[in-house]
């Protein structure tokens, strides 16, 4: 009954489709003017790049037109000869229309791949350009990770500074499905998404859905980086609003199941608490699954959610985000309260509807850290070691890092590189020693300004019974305030 009513469906696409072509080759020519291409390359590093051209009729939404002999597009990459774009379809539209395609050998970031529209009796477009658009570094999922069937989960990249980002699945196998299903499946979750996401946001939510017969599935999640810059031959009529650029980086295979969800009793948290004095506290909670090899993170599932409730305050849901304390940046869920003061306590509750809540982790803010040197506004010199003094404390351990403002001499991405590799915090240091050495390194600076972090760190963080444990990088930290500092090469 399944198949029939696939079967039934199909022909009725099909008859759309032919209605909307007009049978294709068998139409009289159109003027070029009258055509509106979508065009659409995908380049994927180390694999290929996708060329996909449909010629829409103009002012019709569905109307394509099918190339008559002595007519055909073709494309060339940098250097390369041009090659002919061949019948096929439009795999990024739920509608499969008529299209050409061409696959070419990688082309990389800047590369202008040129389309050519070839005709005899009409006049030809013979130089639409395409650009191939920058790289984008996907920081999670993993690859290899694994996912539930059907739940949701981040994906994070390190933020752009404009356009967006595009993401889709290419299904490799899916055990539990038969051969029929399994390319139905392939279709379905190739699909690229009708709705784009921010990439200055660098974090969004997917999930990956298939039959219920389907009880392990291997795909591979492409994330890419989209671009509006196609210069379009002027002997067209106009291009379709769908038209996009898309450089996918790397590929990032994972793993599917029908894993029910963990227990409670099976996941430790890494809590980590930072309240900074006059600016706000930043709240992160990884969720690690206990006894698993290689640090395996879990996700929450749809009615699952983590809050944390600051003194006399209301609950806050945290969100989806990275911990930024860690090289990694592993799933994390993240919030910002107000500034709280020393002894001030906040509670980090997990909602579950059906496993197992563990509302009641406890975290309280570690006393005043005093930095005695070095002084706001101090020059130091780029490379070279210096000296940080605070009052002796009782007890604790301080917690030293550098947050990068400003670095003159570097490019954008060499600067979004050395923040985060300079934000990391530094090794524990006792608090009762009262000075450390440490030094701020960045290779090929001009001048470098940057707030130097100290702060007092406690072990006031009372976790959940629920939970199976606490991981060891937990903390809370008390940032009296950061000291502005600026960075000089040597002379």
């Amino acid at each position: 009954m399944r198949k029939a009513a696939r079967f039934a469906v199909a022909l009725v696409l099909l008859a759309l489709v032919l209605a909307a072509s007009g049978c294709g080759s068998e139409l009289e020519p159109v003027a070029t003017a009258e055509i509106e291409p979508k065009v659409r390359v995908v380049s994927v590093a180390g694999v290929a790049t996708e060329v996909i051209v449909v010629l829409f009729r103009q002012d019709s939404f569905i109307t394509t037109y099918g190339l008559r002999p002595g007519e055909r597009l073709t494309v060339a990459a940098p250097g390369g000869e041009p090659v002919e774009l061949v019948r096929g379809v439009d795999t990024s539209a739920w509608l499969r229309r008529n299209a050409y395609v061409a696959t070419l050998p990688p082309t990389a970031p800047g590369d202008e791949l040129v389309i050519a529209f070839e005709r005899a009796t009409e006049q030809p477009a013979p130089r639409t350009i395409a650009r191939v658009p920058g790289d984008i570094a996907v920081t999670r999922p993993s690859p290899g990770d694994g996912r539930t069937i059907g739940e949701s989960f981040s994906v994070a990249w390190q933020p752009l500074g404009g356009g967006q980002v595009e993401l889709r699945y290419a299904v490799r196998a899916c055990e539990g499905l038969d051969d029929e299903e399994l390319e139905t499946l392939r279709t379905e979750r190739g699909f690229a998404p009708l709705r784009l996401v921010d990439g200055d946001l660098g974090i969004a939510t997917t999930s990956f859905d298939a039959p219920s017969a389907a009880t392990r599935c291997e795909a591979d999640l492409l994330v890419g980086r989209t671009s509006d810059a196609i210069a379009l031959d002027p002997a067209f009529g106009e291009l379709r609003g769908s038209s996009r650029t898309v450089r996918v980086s790397d590929l990032v295979p994972l793993v599917f199941t029908q894993t029910p969800t963990l227990a409670t009793a099976d996941i430790e948290p890494k809590v980590r608490v930072v309240s900074t004095a006059g600016r706000g506290t930043e709240v992160t909670v990884v969720l690690f699954r206990a006894g698993v090899l290689g640090g395996a993170t879990f996700e929450l599932a749809i009615g699952e959610r983590l809050t944390v409730t600051p003194p006399g305050g209301e609950p806050v849901t945290m969100a989806p985000g990275v911990d930024m304390s860690s090289s990694a940046q592993r799933d994390a869920y993240v919030a910002w309260l107000p500034e709280l003061l020393p002894d001030e306590q906040l509670v980090i509750a997990l909602e579950r509807p059906d496993d197992g809540a563990a509302p009641a982790t406890v975290v309280r803010i570690p006393g005043e850290i005093e930095l005695t040197r070095p002084a706001p506004g101090e020059e130091r010199t780029i490379g070279e070691p210096f000296t940080v003094e605070w009052t002796p404390l009782p007890s604790g351990q301080v917690e030293l890092r550098f947050a990068l403002q400003e670095c003159r001499g570097l490019d954008q991405e060499a600067f979004e590189d050395l923040r985060a590799a300079r934000g990391y915090p530094l090794a524990l240091r006792s608090g009762d020693a009262g000075s450390t050495t440490v030094t701020f390194a960045a290779a090929d600076a001009e001048r470098c300004d940057a707030e130097l972090v100290v702060g007092r760190t406690g072990d006031g963080i009372d976790l959940d019974p629920a939970f199976r444990g606490l991981r060891a990088a937990s903390r809370v930290l008390r940032v009296s305030a950061p000291t502005p500092l600026v960075f000089q090469p040597a002379p």
